[in-house]
């Protein structure tokens, strides 16, 4: 993958971090905002809390995303706001003077969270800023301590107790979703190969060993076909590694358009590739190589017309044959016997 792409991709994810946390904050911060106004209200609190109420639940979510998209490292710096937001919080709690219901959302809810987005050790790292923090401004407040909560204030409560933990429920979803695609793609490359979409070598050589085992508890026919593009080392040299990398995925594109269902196709090599064909004998494979074969050679790769030709060997799986390699052995031979009678043929090894 070239590094521009790369790196394209690492802003895009990064971006898309910043955005979910962007959402999330906007929607908590806000819910949040009214059960402690109800708190504040009922208490009778100043203008000043009021003003800082607003600015951290209403203003905050917006400043804290600006920060995050302007950053050179965005994640980090989000982190950084995830702490704030909990140390807000523990601030919170203390100028409601621990009143009982919404003083649990918010250490609640602001620590599941964090462990969501950061692990459990990031969850206890901001849980104890948010102690600190409420720690130290309970302090200053001469430990004021009122846990009962009133009717109205539970009223108030409600929506933030309802609604954000099905919107958390809806955003962990989305990413264990996104993980699993992740992970997905991740075990496909690992057995496919990227520039043909065909099994690579190591897969390639399972299925061939599957089938071998196969033949070998109920003897069922089996054939095993290797095909080599003629001269393609003269297309590399001559037209650039470009042009040969093309004729590699046009030719694995008509391969595989030739395989049923139950036959498995895999790239060798560099220029070398493979079919397994189940419950198949010899006559009948040479068939389809043979249409193979012919749509190569008629086939134009480039936009000049450039023409390739492929050299086939195969060999149908019988009881002299114990291992992998004996089989693969045998298919080579009627590949080398091909490349020896000109090339464009095909063999029984």
């Amino acid at each position: 993958m070239p590094l521009e792409r790369a790196n394209r991709i690492d802003e895009q994810t990064r971006s898309r971090f910043g955005f979910r946390t962007y959402r999330m904050r906007v929607l908590g911060l806000g819910l949040g905002t009214i059960c402690v106004g109800a708190v504040l209200h009922e208490h009778g609190d100043g203008p000043g809390l009021w003003l800082l109420l607003l600015f951290n639940g209403l203003v905050w979510p917006h400043l804290a995303y600006w920060r995050v998209r302007r950053s050179a490292d965005p994640i980090n710096d989000e982190y950084r706001n995830l702490t704030f937001d909990a140390a807000m919080g523990g601030f919170w709690v203390a100028a409601m003077r621990f009143d009982a219901l919404p003083s649990a959302l918010l250490a609640v809810m602001l620590t599941m969270d964090k462990v969501i987005i950061g692990g459990p050790r990031f969850g206890a790292r901001t849980l104890g800023a948010m102690a600190l923090t409420c720690l130290a401004a309970s302090a200053a407040w001469g430990f004021a301590f009122e846990p009962r909560t009133s009717y109205p204030v539970v009223l108030a409560c409600l929506p933030f107790l309802a609604i954000y933990p099905m919107a958390i429920g809806f955003a962990t979803h989305a990413i264990s979703r996104k993980a699993q695609q992740h992970k997905d793609l991740l075990e496909k490359m690992a057995r496919f190969d990227a520039a043909t979409g065909l099994m690579n070598r190591q897969q390639w050589l399972y299925a061939v060993s599957v089938e071998l085992n196969r033949y070998q508890r109920a003897r069922r026919p089996a054939v095993l076909v290797l095909i080599d593009i003629d001269h393609f080392k003269q297309i590399n040299d001559t037209r650039g590694h470009t042009i040969g990398d093309g004729v590699v995925e046009e030719f694995a594109r008509l391969m595989k358009a030739c395989l049923r269902d139950a036959d498995t196709g895999g790239r060798y090599g560099g220029d070398e590739f493979g079919i397994v064909m189940p419950e198949t004998q010899w006559e009948d494979a040479i068939v389809a190589a043979e249409r193979l074969r012919r749509q190569v050679a008629a086939y134009a790769f480039t936009r000049d017309g450039l023409r390739c030709t492929v050299s086939i060997g195969l060999a149908e799986i019988s009881p002299s044959m114990a291992t992998v390699s004996d089989w693969i052995d045998a298919a080579d031979r009627g590949l080398y016997q091909a490349k020896r009678k000109g090339r464009d043929c095909i063999v029984v090894g």
